[in-house]
């Protein structure tokens, strides 16, 4: 029996459609990393499902509605990692190292998000 990966392109388009669904909900971001290590060198910490509970700050307007916009409409938003302190882009399909700059250009989550969320 022959395994059937989706390809490259595949991925994206099946992201994109998922995206268009959470964005027309306004659904609370969660997500499964396939790649879960901070991505930047040296840290190693493992976030393979997060769920960013964003509801929980009690900020419709000021946090939650822009984050989760951000989440679906596939920018993603920075935060810290937990263990380095690094910043990281959090997207749908994959986390990335950012630096200050790049971070200071994206939204961002708080910087007790990883208090707040729940982690698998």
């Amino acid at each position: 029996m022959s395994l059937n990966l989706a390809s490259a392109p595949d991925i994206v388009e099946l992201d994109r459609i998922y995206r268009e669904g959470g964005l027309r909900q306004m659904a609370s971001p969660h997500v499964h990393y396939h790649n879960p290590l901070c991505p930047h060198p040296g840290c190693g910490h493992k976030m393979e499902w997060i769920d960013f509970q964003l509801e929980l700050y009690g900020d419709p307007e000021g946090l939650y509605k822009p984050l989760v916009r951000a989440w679906w409409e596939g920018t993603g938003f920075a935060g810290r990692c937990p263990n380095c302190n690094g910043w990281i882009r959090f997207t749908t399909l994959r986390i990335e190292a950012l630096s200050d700059d790049q971070a200071n250009r994206l939204p961002r989550l708080p910087d007790n998000w990883h208090t707040v969320a729940q982690f698998g």
